[in-house]
Protein backbone atom coordinates (compact mmCIF):
# COMPACT_ATOMS: atom_id res chain seq x y z
CA UNK A 1 0.00 0.00 0.00
CA UNK A 2 1.31 3.48 -0.89
CA UNK A 3 1.35 5.98 1.98
CA UNK A 4 0.97 9.72 1.60
CA UNK A 5 3.59 11.08 3.95
CA UNK A 6 1.60 14.23 4.79
CA UNK A 7 -1.37 12.37 6.30
CA UNK A 8 -0.66 10.20 9.30
CA UNK A 9 -4.18 8.74 9.30
CA UNK A 10 -3.66 7.26 5.83
CA UNK A 11 -1.35 4.50 7.06
CA UNK A 12 -2.27 3.21 10.54
CA UNK A 13 0.71 0.85 10.63
CA UNK A 14 3.10 3.67 9.79
CA UNK A 15 1.46 5.82 12.48
CA UNK A 16 2.02 3.09 15.09
CA UNK A 17 5.65 2.76 14.05
CA UNK A 18 6.06 6.55 14.34
CA UNK A 19 4.69 6.51 17.87
CA UNK A 20 6.98 3.66 18.85
CA UNK A 21 10.06 5.46 17.52
CA UNK A 22 9.47 9.03 18.73
CA UNK A 23 13.15 9.55 19.60
CA UNK A 24 14.78 11.17 16.57
CA UNK A 25 17.85 8.95 16.45
CA UNK A 26 16.30 5.54 17.14
CA UNK A 27 14.25 4.35 14.25
CA UNK A 28 13.64 7.36 12.02
CA UNK A 29 10.56 9.32 13.04
CA UNK A 30 8.45 10.41 10.09
CA UNK A 31 8.54 14.05 9.09
CA UNK A 32 4.88 14.91 9.44
CA UNK A 33 1.85 13.80 11.36
CA UNK A 34 -1.28 15.83 10.67
CA UNK A 35 -4.91 14.89 10.96
CA UNK A 36 -6.64 14.11 7.69
CA UNK A 37 -9.29 16.48 6.48
CA UNK A 38 -12.08 14.57 4.73
CA UNK A 39 -15.51 15.55 3.43
CA UNK A 40 -18.44 14.63 5.72
CA UNK A 41 -20.48 11.54 4.98
CA UNK A 42 -24.16 11.76 4.19
CA UNK A 43 -24.57 12.04 0.46
CA UNK A 44 -23.61 14.44 -2.31
CA UNK A 45 -26.20 17.16 -1.45
CA UNK A 46 -24.97 17.37 2.10
CA UNK A 47 -21.33 17.54 1.00
CA UNK A 48 -22.12 20.25 -1.55
CA UNK A 49 -23.89 22.29 1.14
CA UNK A 50 -20.88 21.89 3.43
CA UNK A 51 -18.59 23.07 0.63
CA UNK A 52 -20.66 26.22 0.06
CA UNK A 53 -20.69 26.93 3.81
CA UNK A 54 -16.90 26.61 3.93
CA UNK A 55 -16.49 29.03 1.01
CA UNK A 56 -18.77 31.54 2.72
CA UNK A 57 -16.77 31.30 5.96
CA UNK A 58 -13.49 31.80 4.12
CA UNK A 59 -14.91 34.91 2.46
CA UNK A 60 -15.68 36.40 5.87
CA UNK A 61 -12.11 35.68 6.95
CA UNK A 62 -10.47 37.00 3.77
CA UNK A 63 -7.75 39.08 5.57
CA UNK A 64 -6.57 35.95 7.38
CA UNK A 65 -6.50 33.58 4.38
CA UNK A 66 -3.81 30.93 4.71
CA UNK A 67 -0.95 30.58 2.30
CA UNK A 68 -1.07 27.79 -0.25
CA UNK A 69 0.23 24.34 0.66
CA UNK A 70 3.83 23.54 -0.40
CA UNK A 71 4.21 22.12 -3.89
CA UNK A 72 5.53 18.63 -4.65
CA UNK A 73 8.95 20.12 -5.47
CA UNK A 74 9.02 22.01 -2.15
CA UNK A 75 8.04 18.90 -0.23
CA UNK A 76 10.76 16.94 -2.02
CA UNK A 77 13.30 19.60 -1.00
CA UNK A 78 12.04 19.43 2.61
CA UNK A 79 12.47 15.64 2.66
CA UNK A 80 16.00 15.92 1.25
CA UNK A 81 16.96 18.48 3.91
CA UNK A 82 15.44 16.31 6.62
CA UNK A 83 17.40 13.25 5.48
CA UNK A 84 20.63 15.27 5.39
CA UNK A 85 19.96 16.51 8.90
CA UNK A 86 19.44 12.97 10.18
CA UNK A 87 22.68 11.84 8.56
CA UNK A 88 24.60 14.74 10.10
CA UNK A 89 23.08 13.99 13.52
CA UNK A 90 24.16 10.36 13.23
CA UNK A 91 27.70 11.59 12.47
CA UNK A 92 27.70 13.89 15.50
CA UNK A 93 27.73 17.08 13.38
CA UNK A 94 24.95 18.77 15.30
CA UNK A 95 25.84 22.36 14.40
CA UNK A 96 25.51 21.46 10.71
CA UNK A 97 22.36 19.38 11.20
CA UNK A 98 20.27 22.07 12.94
CA UNK A 99 20.07 24.44 9.93
CA UNK A 100 18.99 21.51 7.74
CA UNK A 101 16.09 20.67 10.06
CA UNK A 102 15.17 24.35 10.44
CA UNK A 103 15.03 24.90 6.67
CA UNK A 104 13.03 21.69 6.16
CA UNK A 105 10.54 22.74 8.82
CA UNK A 106 10.25 26.20 7.27
CA UNK A 107 9.37 24.75 3.86
CA UNK A 108 7.01 22.01 5.04
CA UNK A 109 6.28 22.14 8.81
CA UNK A 110 5.88 18.78 10.51
CA UNK A 111 5.80 17.36 14.02
CA UNK A 112 8.61 14.89 13.35
CA UNK A 113 10.84 17.60 11.87
CA UNK A 114 10.25 19.90 14.85
CA UNK A 115 11.07 17.04 17.24
CA UNK A 116 14.40 16.41 15.51
CA UNK A 117 15.14 20.15 15.36
CA UNK A 118 14.49 20.51 19.10
CA UNK A 119 16.72 17.53 19.86
CA UNK A 120 19.46 19.10 17.72
CA UNK A 121 19.14 22.46 19.53
CA UNK A 122 19.49 20.70 22.87
CA UNK A 123 22.70 19.02 21.73
CA UNK A 124 24.33 22.34 20.72
CA UNK A 125 23.40 24.02 24.01
CA UNK A 126 20.38 26.09 22.89
CA UNK A 127 18.38 24.92 25.86
CA UNK A 128 15.61 27.53 25.78
CA UNK A 129 14.97 27.02 22.07
CA UNK A 130 14.90 23.24 22.55
CA UNK A 131 12.59 23.55 25.58
CA UNK A 132 9.94 25.58 23.76
CA UNK A 133 10.33 23.33 20.69
CA UNK A 134 9.55 20.18 22.69
CA UNK A 135 6.53 21.91 24.25
CA UNK A 136 5.25 22.78 20.76
CA UNK A 137 5.78 19.17 19.66
CA UNK A 138 3.81 17.93 22.68
CA UNK A 139 0.90 20.26 21.93
CA UNK A 140 0.83 19.35 18.21
CA UNK A 141 1.09 15.62 18.99
CA UNK A 142 -1.80 15.85 21.43
CA UNK A 143 -3.95 17.53 18.76
CA UNK A 144 -2.95 14.85 16.23
CA UNK A 145 -3.76 12.01 18.63
CA UNK A 146 -0.10 10.84 18.87
CA UNK A 147 -0.16 10.20 22.60
CA UNK A 148 3.18 8.40 22.82
CA UNK A 149 5.05 11.18 21.04
CA UNK A 150 3.22 13.75 23.18
CA UNK A 151 4.40 11.94 26.31
CA UNK A 152 8.02 11.74 25.11
CA UNK A 153 8.15 15.41 24.03
CA UNK A 154 6.63 16.62 27.29
CA UNK A 155 9.14 14.54 29.24
CA UNK A 156 12.04 16.02 27.22
CA UNK A 157 10.76 19.56 27.94
CA UNK A 158 10.41 18.81 31.67
CA UNK A 159 13.96 17.44 31.79
CA UNK A 160 15.27 20.69 30.29
CA UNK A 161 13.56 23.05 32.76
CA UNK A 162 16.18 22.75 35.56
CA UNK A 163 18.90 23.56 33.00
CA UNK A 164 17.28 26.74 31.68
CA UNK A 165 18.99 30.12 31.97
CA UNK A 166 16.58 33.00 32.56
CA UNK A 167 16.92 36.77 32.24
CA UNK A 168 14.86 39.13 34.42
CA UNK A 169 14.64 42.85 33.52
CA UNK A 170 13.77 44.90 36.61
CA UNK A 171 12.34 48.43 36.20
CA UNK A 172 12.23 50.38 39.50
CA UNK A 173 9.44 52.99 39.91
CA UNK A 174 11.91 55.87 39.49
CA UNK A 175 13.01 54.43 36.13
CA UNK A 176 9.51 53.87 34.73
CA UNK A 177 9.22 57.29 33.07
CA UNK A 178 6.45 58.07 30.59
CA UNK A 179 7.03 56.49 27.19
CA UNK A 180 9.74 54.08 28.41
CA UNK A 181 10.45 51.34 25.84
CA UNK A 182 12.64 48.29 26.50
CA UNK A 183 14.19 45.88 24.03
CA UNK A 184 16.04 42.59 24.49
CA UNK A 185 18.29 41.68 21.57
CA UNK A 186 16.35 44.18 19.49
CA UNK A 187 12.95 42.65 20.34
CA UNK A 188 10.45 44.88 22.23
CA UNK A 189 9.78 43.87 25.84
CA UNK A 190 6.20 44.70 26.82
CA UNK A 191 5.35 46.15 30.24
CA UNK A 192 3.81 42.83 31.30
CA UNK A 193 7.25 41.18 30.94
CA UNK A 194 9.01 43.68 33.22
CA UNK A 195 10.25 41.67 36.19
CA UNK A 196 9.48 38.29 34.58
CA UNK A 197 12.33 35.77 34.29
CA UNK A 198 12.30 34.70 30.62
CA UNK A 199 14.17 31.55 29.46
CA UNK A 200 16.95 32.39 27.00
CA UNK A 201 19.69 30.44 25.25
CA UNK A 202 23.08 30.79 26.98
CA UNK A 203 25.24 33.60 25.66
CA UNK A 204 25.38 37.40 25.61
CA UNK A 205 22.14 39.37 25.40
CA UNK A 206 21.71 43.12 24.88
CA UNK A 207 19.16 45.08 26.93
CA UNK A 208 18.32 48.65 25.90
CA UNK A 209 15.98 51.37 27.21
CA UNK A 210 14.75 54.61 25.62
CA UNK A 211 12.18 57.29 26.45
CA UNK A 212 11.20 60.64 24.92
CA UNK A 213 13.32 63.51 26.23
CA UNK A 214 15.86 61.15 27.85
CA UNK A 215 19.23 59.76 26.85
CA UNK A 216 19.09 56.08 25.78
CA UNK A 217 20.74 53.34 27.84
CA UNK A 218 21.90 49.84 27.02
CA UNK A 219 23.99 47.05 28.48
CA UNK A 220 25.17 43.54 27.60
CA UNK A 221 24.44 40.66 29.99
CA UNK A 222 26.17 37.27 29.90
CA UNK A 223 23.71 34.44 30.61
CA UNK A 224 25.68 31.22 31.03
CA UNK A 225 24.60 29.04 33.95
CA UNK A 226 21.17 27.65 34.86
CA UNK A 227 19.20 30.02 37.04
CA UNK A 228 18.01 33.64 36.95
CA UNK A 229 20.17 36.62 36.01
CA UNK A 230 18.67 40.04 36.81
CA UNK A 231 19.45 43.39 35.22
CA UNK A 232 18.08 46.66 36.63
CA UNK A 233 17.23 49.54 34.33
CA UNK A 234 18.61 52.77 35.86
CA UNK A 235 16.80 56.10 35.82
CA UNK A 236 17.44 57.60 32.40
CA UNK A 237 19.20 60.96 32.31
CA UNK A 238 17.37 63.82 30.66
CA UNK A 239 18.66 64.67 27.21
CA UNK A 240 20.52 68.02 27.11
CA UNK A 241 18.54 70.85 25.52
CA UNK A 242 20.15 72.38 22.44
CA UNK A 243 21.24 75.99 23.00
CA UNK A 244 23.46 78.56 21.33
CA UNK A 245 27.03 79.17 22.51
CA UNK A 246 27.37 81.71 25.37
CA UNK A 247 27.90 85.32 24.27
CA UNK A 248 26.56 84.70 20.79
CA UNK A 249 23.81 86.98 19.61
CA UNK A 250 21.42 85.15 17.43
CA UNK A 251 19.19 87.48 15.46
CA UNK A 252 16.10 86.10 13.80
CA UNK A 253 16.40 85.85 10.07
CA UNK A 254 14.09 87.97 8.01
CA UNK A 255 11.66 85.85 6.09
CA UNK A 256 10.72 87.24 2.72
CA UNK A 257 7.04 87.34 2.03
CA UNK A 258 6.01 84.97 -0.76
CA UNK A 259 5.00 86.63 -4.03
CA UNK A 260 1.26 87.08 -4.48
CA UNK A 261 -0.38 84.17 -6.17
CA UNK A 262 -1.80 84.66 -9.62
CA UNK A 263 -5.56 85.15 -9.52
CA UNK A 264 -7.44 82.12 -10.79
CA UNK A 265 -8.58 82.30 -14.33
CA UNK A 266 -12.29 82.57 -14.77
CA UNK A 267 -12.41 79.83 -17.36
CA UNK A 268 -9.99 77.43 -15.60
CA UNK A 269 -11.55 73.97 -15.20
CA UNK A 270 -12.26 72.69 -11.68
CA UNK A 271 -11.90 68.90 -11.88
CA UNK A 272 -14.23 66.89 -9.71
CA UNK A 273 -12.10 64.56 -7.57
CA UNK A 274 -14.75 61.90 -7.26
CA UNK A 275 -15.88 61.79 -10.88
CA UNK A 276 -13.86 58.64 -11.65
CA UNK A 277 -14.86 56.72 -8.54
CA UNK A 278 -18.15 55.47 -9.96
CA UNK A 279 -16.65 53.82 -13.11
CA UNK A 280 -13.87 52.29 -11.00
CA UNK A 281 -16.53 50.97 -8.63
CA UNK A 282 -18.49 49.48 -11.54
CA UNK A 283 -15.35 47.73 -12.81
CA UNK A 284 -14.57 46.42 -9.31
CA UNK A 285 -18.07 45.00 -8.90
CA UNK A 286 -17.87 43.33 -12.31
CA UNK A 287 -14.52 41.73 -11.61
CA UNK A 288 -15.72 40.70 -8.17
CA UNK A 289 -18.71 38.89 -9.64
CA UNK A 290 -16.38 37.08 -12.05
CA UNK A 291 -14.10 36.05 -9.17
CA UNK A 292 -17.02 34.75 -7.14
CA UNK A 293 -18.22 32.70 -10.11
CA UNK A 294 -14.78 31.27 -10.85
CA UNK A 295 -14.19 30.43 -7.18
CA UNK A 296 -17.53 28.67 -6.86
CA UNK A 297 -16.98 26.72 -10.09
CA UNK A 298 -13.52 25.57 -9.01
CA UNK A 299 -14.94 24.53 -5.65
CA UNK A 300 -17.46 22.25 -7.32
CA UNK A 301 -14.76 20.96 -9.68
CA UNK A 302 -12.58 20.10 -6.67
CA UNK A 303 -15.48 18.26 -5.08
CA UNK A 304 -16.19 16.40 -8.33
CA UNK A 305 -12.54 15.33 -8.59
CA UNK A 306 -12.55 13.98 -5.05
CA UNK A 307 -15.83 12.14 -5.70
CA UNK A 308 -14.24 10.59 -8.78
CA UNK A 309 -11.44 9.19 -6.63
CA UNK A 310 -14.00 7.84 -4.13
CA UNK A 311 -16.38 6.34 -6.67
CA UNK A 312 -13.50 4.70 -8.54
CA UNK A 313 -12.40 2.88 -5.41
CA UNK A 314 -9.10 4.76 -5.22
CA UNK A 315 -9.98 6.51 -1.94
CA UNK A 316 -12.58 6.04 0.77
CA UNK A 317 -14.93 8.60 2.31
CA UNK A 318 -12.36 9.33 5.04
CA UNK A 319 -9.82 10.49 2.43
CA UNK A 320 -7.59 7.43 2.70
CA UNK A 321 -6.21 6.44 -0.72
CA UNK A 322 -4.97 3.02 -1.70
CA UNK A 323 -3.05 3.75 -4.89
CA UNK A 324 -1.18 6.50 -6.72
CA UNK A 325 -4.22 7.36 -8.87
CA UNK A 326 -6.19 8.17 -5.75
CA UNK A 327 -3.37 10.30 -4.35
CA UNK A 328 -3.08 12.23 -7.63
CA UNK A 329 -6.84 12.82 -7.80
CA UNK A 330 -6.91 13.98 -4.20
CA UNK A 331 -3.95 16.35 -4.73
CA UNK A 332 -5.65 17.72 -7.84
CA UNK A 333 -8.83 18.31 -5.84
CA UNK A 334 -6.86 20.12 -3.11
CA UNK A 335 -5.14 22.33 -5.68
CA UNK A 336 -8.43 23.26 -7.36
CA UNK A 337 -9.98 23.93 -3.98
CA UNK A 338 -7.11 26.26 -2.95
CA UNK A 339 -7.25 28.19 -6.23
CA UNK A 340 -11.05 28.38 -6.07
CA UNK A 341 -10.91 29.67 -2.50
CA UNK A 342 -8.39 32.36 -3.45
CA UNK A 343 -10.51 33.42 -6.45
CA UNK A 344 -13.67 33.48 -4.34
CA UNK A 345 -12.01 35.61 -1.64
CA UNK A 346 -10.52 38.02 -4.19
CA UNK A 347 -13.89 38.31 -5.93
CA UNK A 348 -15.64 39.09 -2.66
CA UNK A 349 -13.09 41.78 -1.78
CA UNK A 350 -13.29 43.34 -5.26
CA UNK A 351 -17.07 43.31 -5.28
CA UNK A 352 -17.28 44.87 -1.82
CA UNK A 353 -14.69 47.55 -2.62
CA UNK A 354 -16.32 48.37 -5.96
CA UNK A 355 -19.73 48.64 -4.35
CA UNK A 356 -18.39 51.07 -1.74
CA UNK A 357 -16.78 53.25 -4.42
CA UNK A 358 -19.94 53.14 -6.52
CA UNK A 359 -22.26 54.05 -3.65
CA UNK A 360 -20.08 56.82 -2.21
CA UNK A 361 -19.24 58.46 -5.57
CA UNK A 362 -20.62 62.03 -5.80
CA UNK A 363 -23.38 62.78 -8.27
CA UNK A 364 -22.28 64.25 -11.58
CA UNK A 365 -22.92 68.04 -11.85
CA UNK A 366 -25.04 69.41 -14.71
CA UNK A 367 -23.51 69.06 -18.14
CA UNK A 368 -21.71 72.12 -19.42
CA UNK A 369 -20.36 73.30 -16.06
CA UNK A 370 -16.65 73.45 -15.34
CA UNK A 371 -16.79 70.57 -12.83
CA UNK A 372 -18.65 68.34 -15.27
CA UNK A 373 -16.22 69.04 -18.05
CA UNK A 374 -13.20 68.45 -15.82
CA UNK A 375 -9.90 68.35 -17.58
CA UNK A 376 -11.45 66.73 -20.62
CA UNK A 377 -13.64 69.69 -21.46
CA UNK A 378 -16.40 67.35 -22.64
CA UNK A 379 -18.73 64.63 -21.41
CA UNK A 380 -18.19 62.89 -18.04
CA UNK A 381 -16.67 59.43 -17.67
CA UNK A 382 -18.63 56.28 -18.54
CA UNK A 383 -17.76 52.60 -18.25
CA UNK A 384 -19.39 49.21 -18.92
CA UNK A 385 -18.49 45.68 -17.79
CA UNK A 386 -19.64 42.49 -19.55
CA UNK A 387 -19.21 38.79 -18.82
CA UNK A 388 -19.26 36.08 -21.50
CA UNK A 389 -18.43 32.37 -21.70
CA UNK A 390 -14.87 32.16 -20.36
CA UNK A 391 -14.24 35.90 -20.74
CA UNK A 392 -14.86 39.31 -19.24
CA UNK A 393 -14.72 42.68 -21.03
CA UNK A 394 -14.55 46.26 -19.84
CA UNK A 395 -15.33 49.32 -21.98
CA UNK A 396 -14.80 52.94 -20.92
CA UNK A 397 -14.94 56.30 -22.66
CA UNK A 398 -14.75 60.03 -21.90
Amino acid sequence: MLCHRRLSSTCPEAGRRASASSAPLTGGAPRRAAASSAPPAGGAPRRALALLSTLAALTALAPAARAAEPTREERAAAVALFDEGRALMAAGKYAEACPKFAESHGIDPGIGTLFNLSDCHERIGRTATAWIGFRDVAAASLSAGQMERERVARARAAALEPRLSRLQIVVPPESAVAGLELTRDGVPVGRALWGTAVPLDPGEHRVAAAAPGHSPWETTIAVEKPGVVSVTVPALARAPASSAAPGTDVAPKAIAAPPPADPPKADAPSPQGGSIRKPIGIVGVGLGVVGLGVGTALGFMAKSTFDKATEGGHCNEAGECVDQTGLDLRDDAVMKGNIGTAAFIAGAVLAAGGAILWITAPSAPPAGTASARGLTGGAPWSARVGVGPGSVWIEGKL
